[in-house]
């Protein structure tokens, strides 16, 4: 599809703008809606917000929407989406000038297929362990800082599930998983996904990586919660000593656990010990216009939604996304509100990858060929054939 209109040759008042959101982006798309509504006299600015749980549920529905004549022309996408955007349906390149200049223009690997910007990242976050240091204190398993490779975390799960008699680590399966295996390959210096879209995990290395469950279970570690938010909420309750899930997650930590125990936000632990680049987790900004001027006025309110006070509200003491805008990052880092494990999360600088990259056509069946492997990994099934077999049903997948 072609670039945008040139938005001062477009009318307001002639033109409209269909956005449709998840629940995190609330606060940043009041203010952008603000500003243009000032900005912009007579536009008409509809907002969706659609209270769905996962990147995968989000784009169904939206999906649905167009498939009834509701495409809406501005959406916030799951990173690991964005192939199936490009190539099922055909956005609008993102008018990088539009972005303001403090916005952190190396997210934008994030969002690029073939050379061409169609996302523009927003609420940046990468997986991370979250450690319970007074358990750990209790039961003489060492500091948080130093787990550093999955024996690490073996054995500071079994010195706690020692002391307490229950099984002490919970990594989610239902909403996450092809993210987290991502992060569990390339962290160890593996390849996920070749550059055309194919499996790569199935090598020994993958299968040492995306073993964490299996070999959980086996040791009796595993507490086998399925659901993320249900993952999370056991650390919060103290019950599950370590969780590995989205950086975005530590804010709601430090709100629910407030003074009830110490704990930690630390890198994610890898099978050797390796700390490769983590897979870009998140959401971003699609254009979905099919109306040229449309299109314009969608692509000036991305430029509100990741200007230094969108950002704010998107990636504030509220939630603890990376920032994508550096005078946001630096006021955030300067405020009270910076925690030693919101920090961890303001001021993350490794080098990050795009999440996924699957072709669009399949990547709803591959995320749930994950969900569906992960899950027979928690569950205790003979890691090898499990992982080679996923594999090879998304050979066959992509390959149609």
């Amino acid at each position: 599809m072609a670039d945008a209109a040139d938005i001062s040759q477009c009318d307001p008042a002639q033109s409209s703008l269909i956005v449709s959101h998840q629940p995190p982006a609330a606060d940043a798309v009041t203010y952008a809606v603000r500003q243009m509504k000032g900005k912009y006299p007579g536009l008409d600015i509809t907002v969706n917000s659609l209270q769905t749980a996962t990147y995968d549920e989000f784009t169904r529905a939206v999906v649905a929407d167009s498939a009834v004549g509701k495409r809406p022309d501005l959406i916030v996408s799951g990173l690991g989406q964005l192939r199936f955007w490009v190539e099922q349906h055909h956005p609008r390149p993102i008018n990088v000038n539009a972005l303001p200049a403090t916005y952190q223009r190396a997210f934008l690997s994030a969002g690029t297929v073939d050379g061409k910007v169609y996302l523009a990242p927003a609420q940046v976050s990468i997986p991370f362990l979250a450690v319970n240091q007074t358990v750990l204190d209790a039961a003489g398993a060492g500091d948080a800082k130093d787990i550093q490779t999955y024996d690490d975390l073996y054995e500071a799960a079994r010195k706690v599930t020692a002391k307490t008699g229950a099984p002490s680590v919970s990594i989610g399966t239902n909403n996450i998983p092809d993210w987290l295996s991502q992060a569990f390959v390339q962290g160890a210096g593996g390849t996920f996904i070749t550059d055309d879209g194919k499996p790569a995990f199935g090598d020994e290395l993958g299968v040492s990586a995306m073993s964490i469950w299996s070999d959980l279970k086996a040791k009796g570690l595993e507490l086998g919660i399925v659901m993320d938010a249900d993952s999370q909420a056991a650390f919060t309750r103290g019950q599950a000593a370590f969780v590995i899930t989205s950086s975005a997650g530590i804010a709601n930590f430090e709100k629910n656990i407030g003074d009830k125990f110490k704990w930690a936000a630390v890198d994610l632990p890898t099978v050797n010990g390796k700390d490769g680049p983590m897979p870009a987790g998140g959401n971003g900004w699609i254009v979905l216009s099919q109306d040229a001027c449309r299109a314009a006025f969608a692509n000036a309110m991305i430029g509100y939604l990741l200007s230094k006070d969108g950002v704010l509200a998107a990636s504030g003491a509220s939630w603890s996304y990376i920032p994508v805008d550096s005078a946001a990052g630096a006021e955030l880092l300067a405020s009270n509100a910076a925690t030693p494990q919101r920090s961890y999360a303001w001021s993350y600088n490794r080098p990050v990858t795009p999440w996924g990259g699957w072709p669009g056509n399949a990547t709803q069946q591959v995320v749930d060929i994950f969900r569906t492997t992960s899950q027979k990994l928690q569950s205790g099934a003979d890691a090898k054939p499990t992982i080679a077999n996923a594999a090879a049903a998304i050979e066959r997948l992509v390959a149609e």
